[in-house]
């Protein structure tokens, strides 16, 4: 397993990925079941979080536009979502999650696994968070192929932020990116999050992959990262892939071309917010948090 330090404010964000880890799930005769349309939600507490099922489908509903091309099976089959009550029993329940994980994602069983912090916001987030890992992760797996780090990572942040319609804590830090704490994009691409040293670099590595996914979805066209993803899941090299579908080099061009752009997102509006960030305040703080993807090859349930 690999220790991901992932990025958060107020404690909301969720994080990455680690190595494969067999568990076997608990009886579902120990858990309280409601089923929605996408999901079987398994809860341990009596009383389920407040609105789950319709908080979830909800969720569901802006995940799909984003991640049905990469799993369509999200709208036919359901996702198993166990919530236990507390971070202690999370801990020390059957899935023997490490003690700093929000959450695991075990892409096989079409199964997350989160607990409950009593505020459904975070949950809503850490949920999000991990629903992309399982869904982009399960597209690559077709192939025999894992992502590469700052794309799953990027993306599985992106879609967490649509769990706040007036903005969340990424977007806001995005706008406040100073280039100094930039990577260049030639290092970026290939830098590895167990390669960095300090919580601060893990925190701003984790915000340029977001930064950078944003840049290569939004300003551009879905079918363009479509295209993109399809073609290093074949196995072609990110610079081939860029050219092929954006018409932008890897590395120095890559790099004059996302900091344009986020200069101009990071611009104040009228009342002096930067116009990508739609609330100047957050308070942005790394702590430790992650999951696991439960990747099986040999399967393709």
């Amino acid at each position: 397993m690999r220790r991901i330090i992932a990025l958060a404010c107020m404690l909301i964000a969720a994080g990455a990925f680690g190595a494969e880890v067999a568990t076997t799930a608990p009886s579902v005769s120990n858990w309280h079941i409601k089923n929605s349309p996408h999901f079987k939600i398994l809860h341990e507490s009596v009383w389920s979080p407040s609105s789950i099922s319709l908080e979830m489908e909800k969720m569901y509903s802006s995940i799909r536009l984003n991640m049905a091309m990469f799993a369509p099976w999200m709208v036919k089959e359901k996702t198993k979502i166990y919530i236990y009550s507390s971070q202690s029993s999370y801990v020390n329940g059957e899935f023997n999650p490490p003690p700093w994980s929000k959450g695991l994602a075990y892409v096989s069983k079409k199964t997350v696994v989160v607990y409950d912090t009593g505020d459904i916001q975070k949950l809503k987030a850490v949920i999000s968070h991990e629903l992309t890992h399982l869904y982009f992760e399960s597209y690559f797996s077709e192939k025999l192929k894992y992502p590469p780090q700052w794309l799953n990572e990027g993306l599985a942040v992106y879609l967490e932020e649509s769990v706040f319609p007036s903005g969340g804590p990424w977007s806001n830090a995005l706008a406040y990116f100073t280039p100094g704490r930039r990577v260049p994009f030639d290092i970026f691409f290939d830098l590895k999050i167990d390669q960095l040293d300090s919580d601060a670099k893990i925190a701003d590595w984790y915000l340029q992959a977001y930064g950078t996914v944003l840049y290569l979805y939004r300003p551009h066209t879905r079918v363009q990262f479509k295209a993109l993803c399809d073609a290093l899941r074949s196995g072609e090299k990110l610079e081939v892939a860029l050219w092929k579908g954006y018409r932008i080099r890897e590395g120095g061009d890559f790099g004059v071309k996302w900091s344009a752009w986020l200069d101009n997102y990071s611009k104040p509006d009228r009342n002096g917010v930067p116009m990508g960030s739609r609330s100047a305040s957050f308070n942005f703080k790394p702590v430790r948090l992650s999951s696991f993807s439960f990747t099986n090859f040999g399967s393709k349930k």
